[in-house]
């Protein structure tokens, strides 16, 4: 059984909308995000290396930085969370959104391999 908080809105309110603008808006961050990270080069040119003749390659880091950021503001937004969970949206590109996979009682990849949450795992499984 799920326990869910009764929220009061105020559809009328100019907070509820900025409210409302400021959650989709990290939403659409996040998905342009994961857009940019999808399609982002594995490595990137570092210093020049003299005893080899070229750039050293190295990790290109910042797109997932980024994808983590906006994954992390949206958990800590309650209205962004709330827009997911009616959407039932438990990921942006590949990232999984914990707050929303809490919050619609589905079970996540770290209690994979309990019974309680996995069916399949149990006594007579391997």
């Amino acid at each position: 059984m799920t326990h869910r908080k009764i929220i009061s809105i105020d559809g009328g309110s100019a907070e509820y909308w900025r409210q409302r603008k400021l959650g989709f808006r990290m939403i659409r961050e996040a998905e342009q995000a994961a857009k940019r990270l999808e399609n982002a080069p594995m490595y990137i040119a570092g210093k020049w290396d003299e005893d080899y003749g070229d750039y050293e390659p190295v990790e290109n880091l910042g797109p997932l930085d980024d994808m983590e950021d906006a994954i992390r503001a949206i958990e800590a937004n309650e209205t962004a969370v709330s827009i997911l969970v009616a959407q039932r949206r438990t990921h942006i590109g590949n990232s999984p959104i914990m707050a929303v996979i809490r919050e619609l009682g589905l079970p996540n990849d770290s209690r994979i391999e309990d019974p309680a949450f996995n069916p399949l795992w149990g006594p007579d499984g391997d």
